[in-house]
């Protein structure tokens, strides 16, 4: 797994050494380069997950890479979303306005008409009283027809422009939380969802098994095979989980490392889906698109915690990752899940 850099109290220390790393790479200066050479030497554990197994070797760090690294996890998009939700506030408010122009229209032809019959009550009816009357109480019809009719082409267009901010909306925060590489949820996307299982946790008593996959020797993949292999296999990894769990929530935190958020605290069933997860793997050997070349077959090793009652998000993830470390030490290519509750 990445291994993380330590983390520098001096700005002036982390500046110079991503200047050292701008250099070593040979990685143009621009702004968005820096700050993700910048956030690396900082300790921002998303980019560590995705550029310490790259940094091993010179030419396995692009100018591309460090593009995406900086979109999705440098880059302001908070800014984004606070800039769509300002204006899906304000659209909101101009529905309100609509709304409330429409009523107000209302209760002015209902008061004309109430003054309207007042005026038949309080004289004796003629021809021309009744005739001045129907009039008045035509025109106000007309009128009001014709603000109704103003006011639902203003509904409906603003109507239509609360639908398409509350789609990029959504589609902003997705975005904000995918994978660039393997369309897996990200290390944000995985918090959510740890969030998620413990507010399940207490509110229905539904726990969970968090699973931690690794890849095993998979720096042997790209030392042998190049790191455009290595990440067509993560993608292959990815796909695979994605159809091995189609009920969980699964997260790529970085490099080749998973987890799995199962929905389910029955022990004999989680182990059922690791050994699964394991076994496919293992069983079913790869070839190089193209040259037909045999890569072999992916082992991993997976560790798994049950949520406790007095979990946090942390505790809970310390258990899975310890238990992975023992699955990598007796021997790799193995499962490793707490029973206890």
């Amino acid at each position: 797994m990445p291994t993380k850099t330590a983390k520098r109290n001096s700005p002036f220390e982390i500046a110079r050494e991503a200047l050292g790393h701008v250099g070593k790479f040979q990685t143009p200066p621009t702004p968005s380069v820096y700050e993700v050479w910048y956030r690396y030497v900082e300790g921002v554990d998303d980019i560590i997950a995705n550029l310490s197994h790259a940094v091993e070797d010179v030419n396995a760090v692009s100018v591309d890479m460090l593009e995406q690294l900086h979109k999705q996890y440098c880059a302001n998009i908070e800014d984004t979303n606070t800039d769509l939700s300002d204006n899906l506030a304000s659209e909101m408010t101009s529905l309100q306005s609509i709304l409330e122009s429409q009523m107000n229209a209302g209760k002015q032809l209902g008061s004309e008409l109430d003054e309207a019959c007042v005026t038949l009550q309080e004289a004796p009816a003629t021809a021309q009283s009744i005739a001045e009357c129907a009039q008045k109480m035509l025109t106000s019809s007309n009128t009001m027809q014709d603000q109704i009719r103003n006011l639902q082409t203003q509904l409906q267009a603003s109507q239509s422009k609360v639908e398409a901010l509350q789609t990029e909306l959504n589609e902003s925060r997705a975005a904000v939380m995918t994978d660039p590489l393997t369309n897996l949820g990200n290390r944000r996307h995985f918090d959510l969802h740890i969030r998620q299982s413990l507010l399940l946790a207490k509110t229905e008593s539904r726990c969970s098994f968090l699973l931690l996959v690794d890849l095993d020797h998979f720096k042997h993949i790209n030392d042998t095979f190049g790191h455009d292999c290595g990440d067509k296999v993560i993608m292959y990894v990815a796909s695979q989980l994605t159809h091995l769990c189609p009920d969980s929530s699964i997260s790529r935190l970085g490099g080749d490392e998973f987890a799995i958020i199962l929905r389910s605290d029955d022990y004999a069933e989680a182990t059922d889906t690791a050994a699964e997860i394991r076994q496919y793997f293992a069983s079913t050997p790869l070839k190089l698109s193209g040259s037909g070349e045999d890569l072999g077959k992916i082992e991993l090793s997976i560790g798994g915690a049950r949520l406790r009652k007095n979990d946090d998000g942390q505790s809970w993830f310390v258990r899975a990752d310890k238990l992975l470390y023992q699955a990598k030490n007796a021997g790799r290519n193995s499962v490793m899940l707490e029973h206890s509750r």
